[in-house]
């Protein structure tokens, strides 16, 4: 709030306090009614002027706001000179991918070839580089590996590469220890084994999901995703995601989720009534799908937002085309579901899901499904290994 409505108020604010006309009795009001008038008081000023109070102790405690309208961007590979300023040189570069290849057993590779570029739909500027049989994608700023290729024509798979999910869960487990980056610490939860074929005999690709686990709550992104060929154990794929868990408090209740996301909705969604609503506790990195929702409802719903539709299933590019990026915090929210009762009828949905900070209340994201059914989705999808 600027200064000077600030003063406004509080002068307003004097001066109903200075015309109150105290009788005797009221001059002997108790102490705790008279803090609680000033502190409601302060409680409209607060309000008024963007702060958060938290409902629990709404007198005491003052919760920072945390979101921020997403920036807006275009898609480009090339890097600002004050972008290129704050990475790492391409000498340092190629001497953390040459120490990786050596860890992982390629010790003959070396880095061929390295470009500086930006991640067109990231938004984040990383160092490419590969060697003859292996390719690298470091962050370009701290020098941290974000995935690893190795394509299987590099191996000489053995003819009889068949093994039991109950191999592939251990292997994965040492395979953690063995590929995982020097700079990677903690604890990770086994939450997914996967195959690329429908039998563990005829699976030549196994992968396995980790993730960090924060009581019951897992971070989906703070986690490593292993692939590799069984048998040789030689790494296929690895991708890593840290995006660190704020670990924030929670303060508001199911019941005032579920009336922020249900307020929220009826402002956007004007075509389909709310059948059912529900809401658990999760972890989910901030986004800016809900404010794409709210600000461009019509081509975010049918997807024309960025894209020209050139047929039913596909699409091309907009010359002109603008996106939208949050800043990467992974917080405590309520994922709250508003179910419908009818289907989206450009993506067969029935649902769409506000995450609302655990701490804040505010709504800091969300996706166009119920992220609840696409958790049992998962559970039952044949390729997920891990028991139910």
């Amino acid at each position: 709030m600027e200064d000077g409505k600030m003063a406004q108020i509080m002068e307003k604010s004097r001066m109903k306090i200075a015309v109150y006309n105290f009788k005797e009795e009221d001059k002997k009001m108790p102490s705790k009614n008279f803090s609680k008038m000033v502190a409601t008081f302060v409680l409209t000023i607060g309000v008024g002027s963007g702060l958060v109070y938290a409902s629990s102790k709404v007198y005491d405690v003052v919760v920072e706001q945390i979101w921020k309208e997403p920036q807006s961007y275009t898609l480009t590979h090339e890097l600002s000179d004050e972008e290129k300023q704050k990475c790492i040189s391409e000498e340092k570069a190629e001497e953390i991918a040459n120490a990786y290849l050596k860890k992982i057993g390629l010790t003959d590779e070396n880095v061929e070839g390295l470009e500086l570029i930006k991640e067109f739909f990231e938004v984040e500027n990383v160092w490419v580089m590969h060697s003859e049989k292996a390719s690298i994608r470091l962050d370009a700023e701290n020098g941290r590996i974000k995935s690893v290729q190795i394509p299987t024509w590099n191996y000489k798979i053995p003819y009889d590469f068949g093994i039991t999910r109950q191999e592939a869960r251990q292997t994965a487990k040492e395979l953690l220890e063995k590929y995982r980056p020097e700079d990677d610490t903690g604890e990770y939860e086994f939450v997914t084994l996967r195959r690329n074929m429908e039998t563990d005999e005829g699976s030549y690709i196994w992968y396995a999901d980790f993730c960090k686990k924060y009581g019951d709550l897992l971070n989906e992104d703070e986690s490593i995703h292993i692939g590799w060929i069984p048998t040789i154990n030689g790494l296929y794929s690895l991708d890593l995601k840290r995006h660190v868990y704020e670990n924030n408090e929670q303060k508001i209740t199911k019941e005032e989720a579920i009336k922020i996301a249900t307020e929220k909705d009826n402002e956007i969604e004007t075509a389909k009534n709310i059948k059912n609503v529900k809401a658990e506790i999760r972890i989910k990195k901030m986004n800016e799908n809900v404010y794409l929702r709210e600000n461009f409802k019509e081509e975010y719903e049918n997807g024309t937002l960025n894209w020209e539709k050139t047929g039913e299933n596909t699409g091309r590019l907009k010359e002109d085309a603008v996106f939208y990026k949050t800043e990467e915090r992974v917080r405590k929210v309520w994922c709250t579901v508003i179910e419908y009762d009818v289907l989206d009828s450009n993506t067969s949905n029935s649902a769409y899901t506000y995450y609302v900070d655990a701490t804040t209340g505010e709504i800091i994201g969300g996706q166009r499904w119920d992220d609840f059914a696409s958790e049992e989705l998962m559970k039952e999808d044949e390729y997920n290994l891990i028991e139910k």
